[in-house]
């Protein structure tokens, strides 16, 4: 009768590849190699890609300047190099206005990472009435920062000029009655772009302003000129 061998019997399969898996992990020259795999794939995937394309609409804006909310003259030259919106509004409006200087002060919160390259410009449709003090008035209830927000009124034609033939904004007031009036305007956000090209026409709509914020984050990472 023979006696039982008194070598050992070798390690199943699979403690063996855990034995190998263990020891290549073990390496330094592994971790390398995984890394180097990992950012390949990582380059690749954004190569391959699409980027936002910015808007297609380029539509210089005349150069204006009017008055804002402290008095002082403001304009376009005061917004060169800026990305800003901008909405028509009239301080004595009860329905859309408040509706739309609301979305403002929501677009001023979105944006205040952007810091001072991003601007917010209301404009009144009604300058004969909304005196800077009255814009002033109006705008405290919406906590408007100062150097990032400005309500702008002037004379009728300038207002008129720069609302209707720059930003292509209907705008109008009719008397209905006698010593009655009734103020008409568009509804719409404006972008416009660090050179003082309109960019984009968007609605006062959830999905407006996320196509309007999404289009900012675009042009504000564009290429300087382009």
């Amino acid at each position: 009768m023979s006696s039982p061998s008194n070598e050992s019997a070798p390690p199943p399969l699979g403690a063996a590849l855990q034995a190998r898996v263990a020891a290549l992990v073990g390496r330094p020259l592994f971790w390398a190699a995984l890394f180097s795999i990992v950012s390949l794939v990582l380059v690749g995937r954004t190569m391959t890609r699409e980027l936002p394309k910015p808007p297609k609409l380029d539509l210089p804006l005349p150069a204006f300047e009017l008055t804002n909310q402290d008095g002082q003259g403001f304009g376009s030259a005061d917004l060169r190099g800026k990305v800003w919106i901008a909405d028509f509004i009239f301080t004595s409006c009860p329905t859309v206005c408040p509706k739309l200087t609301k979305r403002m002060a929501e677009l001023q919160q979105r944006g205040r990472n952007l810091g001072e390259a991003f601007h917010l410009v209301s404009f009144t449709v009604d300058p004969e009435s909304d005196t800077p003090e009255k814009l002033a008035a109006f705008a405290r209830e919406y906590h408007p920062n100062p150097r990032r927000w400005s309500f702008l009124t002037g004379p009728l034609g300038e207002v008129e000029t720069t609302v209707v033939k720059g930003f292509k904004i209907a705008m109008g007031k009719e008397e209905v009655a006698p010593g009655l009036f009734s103020v008409f305007h568009g509804e719409r956000f404006v972008l416009v772009d660090q050179k003082g090209s309109i960019r984009g026409y968007y609605e006062n709509s959830d999905e407006g302003l996320d196509d309007l914020m999404r289009d900012v984050g675009i042009i504000v990472n564009l290429p300087p000129g382009s």
